[in-house]
């Protein structure tokens, strides 16, 4: 998503329809809500509505929650079940360590998810921007886990050197072939990843600018998911496919009702 000055008077509609929204629309039973024109007005009523901020936030803490009770359920899972202890594969002892590592990214998100969301809330939007990026890291992480054979277990195992390797954030984005923009890490770098000028919009204590990095905050939150859901799949782990139902309903209302998931990324 980008955050603009909000000087503009329009930054233009989506000519795109968003896939992903409309798929998970459709499974949750909501009505597809077609993209409206995405005016100055427009844009500062929506980050303001009373409404859609107790929605936001309600859908921080209850991702945050659900990525919570998943992890210590896989934490359990993968350090009882697999083979790796028995082949002596896992240097921890652990059972899977593929399981363990997708254990650990839900309890980092959920923290990550949890704090932002009250920093944002609290007016302390440059300190949850620096929160965003890493969530932004953490996205890239549950694609390679999805995608990439065995990177879960070969993260979890990893020295410094390894992670320089293969799990910096600018490796996974030329892995990825196109998936994540150089250009979208960098934005969120100036924004609240490094100390630079340009996050002085950040201290104003502007409530549409918190709400427009919350919205975006949820926007990585359900792509992580979309990626933990397919890595799921993948492995028929229950822990994390029971959960699709609710979490499908909760995300379906939010993109139902919030014109902000339809501003562009960056130019």
């Amino acid at each position: 998503m980008f955050v603009p000055s909000l000087k503009s008077e329009t930054w233009g509609t989506r000519t795109r329809p968003n896939d992903r929204r409309t798929k998970l629309l459709a499974m949750a039973g909501h009505e597809i809500r077609h993209p409206l024109e995405l005016t100055r007005e427009a844009i500062l009523a929506t980050a303001k509505d009373p409404h859609l901020i107790t929605l936001r936030l309600a859908l921080a803490k209850f991702t945050s929650e659900q990525f919570h009770q998943m992890g210590r359920l896989l934490h359990l899972t993968g350090h009882i079940i697999g083979e790796d202890r028995t082949t002596g594969a896992s240097p921890f002892g652990h059972g899977s360590d593929e399981i363990v590592a997708i254990s650990v990214l839900l309890r980092i998100a959920s923290q990550l998810v949890s704090a932002s969301a009250d920093l944002f809330m609290d007016g302390r939007s440059y300190a949850a921007a620096a929160l965003l990026r890493q969530m932004v890291e953490i996205e890239y992480l549950a694609w390679a886990f999805e995608t990439r054979d065995r990177d879960a277990e070969r993260w979890l195992r990893s020295n410094e050197q390894d992670r320089q390797d293969f799990f910096k954030p600018s490796k996974l984005r030329k892995a990825s072939q196109g998936r994540f923009r150089g250009k979208d890490y960098g934005y969120h770098c100036e924004l609240g990843g490094h100390p630079v000028p340009k996050a002085t919009i950040l201290l104003a204590d502007d409530l549409a600018i918190s709400q427009l990095l919350l919205s975006d905050l949820l926007g990585h939150v359900g792509r992580i998911w979309d990626h933990l859901v397919g890595w799921a799949k993948l492995n028929n782990e229950e822990v994390i496919l029971t959960r699709i139902p609710e979490m499908s309903s909760k995300f379906g209302e939010w993109l139902s009702k919030d014109i902000l998931v339809d501003l562009p990324p960056p130019p």
